[in-house]
């Protein structure tokens, strides 16, 4: 048996996290046990706590990177071994860590070992890499990037990106596509305040735009939509919206990933009310796939392919984990600020609150004390 000593977690509340002491805990000898070393907390974590996004765990997180401190004999994960979580269970997607489990906003997290072999829950971290574990906690999201990119570039001479939000997905997603060649991107954010500091904060090839949705340079009318791809990013709330100003700015054929959620039951009228969010079940960890959905816009009279995705691939989590040890992308890509356990209930408070406008940073990484529980071996 493994005794797991009693530790910090941040336990959610109808709207909000409130630091608790979990007693110690004995496990039997089939859990693999993970020492938290970082974890990011995502746009979802905030819809779950605002009530735009169901949410069954009591415990958040879903990003994140930590240290095996025991695993059966039977498990090819070594302890000591780093892993990086893939929250999304690769043929129940129904079952995501930190959304209908507990997830990884806790100093010590575990599950049973043939459950997470089965889900694919842990991707092993290349032995050689030295990537600190603030950095390493983008790999998860910048992996979801990846497979974005991969179903917009089935329509393999898709050059313009057009992409509705100006989060860390935003961010990562411009910063990728830029990259190759002939390439060009407009990234959209809601005020032109949150879009100058996007300019001011980042570091921007010459063919990344930023806009916002107050800017005339924004918008496109149906004689002038000049994008042959977009992705939808933005918050649940504004999905709606997003995706109708998407499809009046992209051209005729052009092909639409929705990685943002819609409100519960929302259909959109001009694609003949069709349920939008089953689309983002299309393609589910690499493992199942489906072509592009055409839709045909009544407003514009386009033919649009929309594309979808839940989870990451391992392969796709390995390729992040290449890009980051390049610095292809980096922490400093990304506006970010480095808290504890401790300071992520009042850190959600001010991300929730007006005072969010004010704030210097877009992206919020819990690092963990790495001395508090030492090995696991047996016991703790």
């Amino acid at each position: 048996m493994l005794e797991i000593p009693s530790h910090q977690l941040v336990f959610r509340q109808p709207s909000q996290l409130v630091i608790k002491q979990q007693p110690a805990t004995t496990l039997d000898d089939f859990a693999i046990v993970i020492k938290m070393q970082a974890a990011g907390l995502c746009g979802t974590d905030l819809a779950m706590l605002s009530g735009g996004r169901v949410c069954h765990a009591q415990v958040l997180g879903h990003e994140g990177v930590g240290v095996v401190l025991s695993a059966p004999s039977t498990s090819p994960l070594a302890k000591g071994t780093r892993v990086i979580l893939n929250p999304v269970h690769r043929s129940k997607p129904e079952c995501v860590i930190g959304h209908s489990i507990d997830g990884v906003f806790r100093e010590v997290f575990w599950l049973e070992s043939t459950e997470i072999m089965q889900a694919g829950f842990l991707v092993e971290c290349p032995a050689e890499c030295s990537i600190d574990s603030a950095t390493l906690a983008l790999a998860e999201p910048l992996a979801s990037v990846l497979y974005s990119l991969e179903l917009l570039r089935q329509k393999s001479n898709a050059t313009s990106l057009l992409v509705r939000g100006s989060g860390t997905i935003a961010v990562l997603a411009a910063k990728l596509w830029s990259a190759h060649p002939n390439s060009s991107v407009v990234a959209v954010s809601k005020s032109e305040a949150h879009a100058q500091w996007l300019r001011e904060s980042i570091p921007w090839p010459a063919n990344v735009k930023i806009c916002s949705l107050d800017t005339s340079d924004s918008r496109s009318s149906s004689s002038d939509a000049r994008f042959d791809a977009g992705i939808l990013c933005c918050s649940r709330e504004d999905a709606s919206h997003g995706l109708q100003f998407l499809m009046d700015s992209v051209e005729d054929g052009a092909i639409i990933d929705l990685m943002a959620g819609f409100p519960a039951d929302y259909k959109e009228t001009r694609l003949g009310n069709l349920e939008l969010d089953r689309i983002r079940w299309n393609n589910i960890r690499g493992v199942e796939s489906a072509p592009p959905t055409l839709v045909a816009d009544q407003k514009t009279q386009r033919t649009l392919s929309l594309v979808g995705h839940r989870g990451t691939s391992e392969r796709q989590i390995l390729d992040a984990v290449k890009l980051l040890a390049k610095k292809t992308i980096s922490l400093a890509d990304v506006p970010h600020k480095q808290i504890t356990l401790e300071e992520l209930p009042s850190t959600v408070r001010d991300i929730l609150s007006p005072a969010r406008q004010k704030m210097k940073w877009s992206k919020a990484i819990v690092i963990f004390p790495q001395d508090k529980l030492g090995d696991l071996d047996g016991r703790l």
